[in-house]
């Protein structure tokens, strides 16, 4: 139909407008109006052949037609590059969500069903744990309780090293900065505590690399210290309430620890030929090391790491988000201004403790067919979070690479790594076991689980472009579980 194929030109364009929304002239311009038209000519296709139906079937068409379910399934069991996901994704007004695979799959699927992922397994936020922390600072500074541009010492006097270093600073990496130990080696949370606090601007940094935990760090005494609250507090009253995010936790619940996807007993394989196993992380514990010592299963939660979530509650943190409930939209569509990236100078382009838009994507956890104030967030531990607040999509996967993985290969090592037929890539340690390596998950995931399902949320957020009349005159908030 000739209007569709209008509409299909038109949205394009809007597409092409809002990907050149980006703050850097060298972050836009990377995708042309015929790049998006060849996105979204196969969802024309589907939706001029199938006219008549209702939206709902024609979701289930762009579904199928996608190929996502099998794409993820073939990466889950055949690639076991994790041993189970959930991924949530669509637009403002649709969201569905994924879930493959197993919670543990040290355990057999016929010992128990309640293995299976689903809406409600708890797995370690990790890094994205940091846009809680910028958002509480956001909401801060909109109540004119901080001043962003403030030195940080103004507020924390016993913080000393960064008396020339400001909040805002500190917020968007611009200030590299270093402690003078190392606090995932203290033996407690005081000497870890004592360690951060000795923490300075690092005037020999290049700036290549700036992201860091130490920021967030930081910012999470910010927070206690003008509220009054520990942070998981002021966290769970000004964004988990607000969002209606009932199942995320610092320290699980004992009744809920049977829901946790396990991180731990991952390995990693040095130069030397020398290796070891993981074995440090305990059931309702957090995988990284720092947040641990901070006290993290006591509910002390760190600014960079700590939080657990499920798959419900990240579609309501991303709906929350969207619909401007926990941000405005001024601050929502500049979370990702880049602040950091420099053309031919930095590989890392940074937000407010986000990622902004690389220019190469390769090296980008923004996808490019996306907006140019998208902002996304990435954890170790196999999570990933975008937002895209131009053209209203959301995608976040939750998963547990690290359980029973390689996470570490030194480049002299990589020979050693077999791949498989079915695509499965493994290495045979020392001793003789044999064991997954996942320890290009960050980078193989992209195609494997995270683009082709954007992809498909572009192709819905196309379906309410065509029928926007038809949706604005009713409630069309619906959300759909799929299971494979």
């Amino acid at each position: 139909m000739k209007i569709f194929e209008n509409i299909m030109n038109s949205y394009a364009e809007k597409l092409l407008q809002n990907h050149n929304l980006a703050k850097e002239e060298e972050q836009r311009n990377l995708l042309t109006k015929e790049d998006y038209l060849q996105i979204l000519k196969p969802a024309l296709l589907i939706i001029e052949n199938n006219k008549d139906k209702s939206i709902e079937e024609i979701r289930e068409c762009l579904y199928n037609a996608s190929g996502v379910e099998e794409i993820v399934a073939n990466s889950i069991y055949n690639k076991k590059m994790a041993p189970g996901a959930v991924i949530t994704y669509g637009t403002k007004n649709y969201q569905e969500m994924l879930a493959v695979g197993m919670r543990d799959d040290t355990k057999s699927e016929s010992q128990t069903t309640l293995n299976h992922t689903s809406g409600l397994t708890i797995y370690d936020l990790a890094s994205v744990t940091k846009l809680f922390t910028s958002i509480s600072v956001q909401i801060l500074a909109r109540k004119k309780i901080i001043d962003l541009n403030k030195q940080v010492c103004y507020y924390l006097p016993d913080f000393p090293g960064l008396e020339n270093v400001t909040i805002y600073q500190l917020l968007t990496f611009k200030a590299p900065v270093k402690t003078a130990g190392r606090i995932d080696k203290a033996k407690d949370k005081e000497e870890a505590e004592e360690i951060l606090r000795s923490i300075t601007f690092d005037e020999s940094s290049s700036g290549a690399r700036p992201y860091t935990d130490m920021g967030a760090m930081v910012l999470k005494y910010l927070v206690e210290k003008v509220s009054g609250m520990s942070f998981y507090e002021f966290i769970n009253k000004n964004i988990l309430e607000v969002s209606n995010m009932y199942n995320t936790y610092v320290s699980i619940p004992d009744e809920k620890l049977n829901s946790v996807a396990p991180t731990g007993n991952n390995g990693f394989y040095y130069k030397d030929g020398n290796y070891r196993i993981n074995t440090d992380v305990k059931p309702g514990e957090c995988y990284d090391e720092k947040a641990r010592i901070m006290g993290q299963k006591n509910g002390n939660l760190s600014g960079h790491a700590g939080l657990f979530s499920t798959g419900y509650d990240m579609v309501n943190f991303s709906r929350a988000l969207l619909k401007n409930v926990i941000l405005t939209s001024d601050e929502l569509h500049h979370m990702a201004d880049n602040e950091t990236g420099k053309k031919g100078q930095s590989i890392q382009y940074l937000g407010k403790l986000c990622y902004s838009k690389n220019p190469v994507q390769e090296d980008s956890e923004v996808y490019h067919p996306l907006s140019g104030r998208t902002m996304a967030s990435a954890g170790w531990t196999g999570t990933q979070l975008t937002i895209d607040p131009d053209n209203d999509i959301f995608y976040s996967l939750l998963s547990n690479r690290s359980c029973n993985r390689m996470t570490f290969i030194d480049k002299e090592k990589q020979d050693l790594v077999q791949t498989y037929d079915n695509g499965m890539k493994t290495i045979i340690l020392p001793n003789g076991k044999e064991m997954v390596d996942s320890s290009r998950y960050a980078w193989d995931r992209d195609e494997a689980l995270v683009h082709p399902v954007i992809k498909l949320s572009i192709w819905y957020s196309f379906l309410e472009e065509i029928y926007k009349d038809e949706l604005s005159s009713k409630d069309n908030l619906s959300f759909k579980k799929r299971r494979r």
